[in-house]
């Protein structure tokens, strides 16, 4: 092989890495079955909390996962430029485990917390109805 054709062959693995891979991977997980991107997201969590925004275009979830067990999802569709969440009461229950337990004060206060830091870090901001409201 020439040099040419071997600086080539690097090129184009590079790119299939860099950009084809990650690309097909997301849209396998978008097209995942609901359960099956909650075991998914467990697993990748890092840390205590986490949050992981699935997005197609002007709608997606956000998951927060709370200690690698609590997942609470965010549906939100995109509206004046933030994330408009479109569940009704999105602060009643943790939506898996599967018991559906209800949300306690100290948790409603960490996961408060959290969003908030969310909402500095990322240039999108989740919005819920009763603030979208005002």
């Amino acid at each position: 092989m020439t040099p040419l054709q071997i600086v080539i062959l690097v090129v184009v693995i590079l790119l299939m890495g860099i950009i084809a891979f990650p690309l097909i991977n997301r849209r396998q997980f978008r097209n995942l079955p609901p359960d099956q991107q909650i075991r998914i997201i467990m697993k990748e969590a890092k840390g205590l909390i986490y949050f992981k925004n699935v997005s197609k275009g002007s709608s997606g979830t956000l998951f927060y996962v709370k200690n690698k067990r609590k997942i609470l999802v965010f549906p939100w569709v995109l509206s004046d430029g933030k994330m408009l969440c479109t569940r009704d009461d999105p602060f009643e229950r943790w939506d898996y485990p599967e018991e559906q337990q209800p949300i306690n004060e100290d948790e409603l206060k960490q996961l408060n917390e959290e969003l908030e830091k969310f909402n500095k870090k990322n240039p999108v901001k989740l919005v819920f109805k009763s603030q979208s409201d005002n």
